[in-house]
Parts: structure tokens; sequence; C-alpha cells
């Protein structure tokens, strides 16, 4: 008796419960609320500072206050997938661009 593969369909339906669960899981613990908290303290503070600078008659510029929380995750994978990615939109841009400069000429 041989045995079946197991259905594309079905891999990625396991593949997608599993990131619900793990999605699930994150916003019950309190991740989430953690990182917004933990936000809002910041912004606390920088207003503290801002004030505080303001009345001591500091220089005062906003970038100093406003903290970026965006870390770079690039690499050289992610990279060439954005250039490709930026390479196939330009061509299907300029494709149905092309399409309808011809669809106009036609009827209009």
């Amino acid at each position: 008796m041989k045995k079946k593969k197991p259905n594309l369909f079905f891999k990625i339906l396991a593949i997608l419960f599993l990131i619900y669960v793990a999605i699930t899981i994150a916003y019950e613990s309190g991740y989430y609320e953690t990182k917004s908290q933990n936000r809002a303290i910041l912004t606390k503070e920088a207003m503290e500072r801002f004030e505080n600078d303001v009345k001591n008659g500091a220089i005062v510029d906003m970038k100093d206050y406003i903290v970026e929380e965006r870390p770079d995750y690039s690499n050289q994978i992610t990279k060439m997938g954005n250039k490709v990615s930026e390479s196939i939109s330009d061509i299907m841009t300029s494709g149905i661009s092309s399409i309808f400069s011809v669809l106009k000429n036609l009827f209009w």
C-alpha cells in the first residue's frame, strides 16, 4: 500500500494555523500592551525633558525627543528581493500604461 503525500493545501493550512496560534499567544500574554506601555513611558519622559529644556532656555530640537524604534533587519537576500520586486513593478507599470495607451488610441 502506498503512502499518500501530504497535500500542499493542508501544509499551508497547518502553517497558517501555527502562525495564528503564535499571534494569539503573543496577544493574550500581553506582549503588545507591554510594547505600547513602554512607548508611552518613553513619550512621557521625552515630554518632561522637553519641558525642562524649555524652562532652562536650552536650544530645543524635536529630533532629540522622538525615539525611532526601527531596527534594520535587511541583509543581502532582502535587498536583492527588494530590487527584484521593484524591477517587476516597473515592468508591470510600464506594460500596463502602454496597454492603456494602445487602448486609448483605438477607442478615443
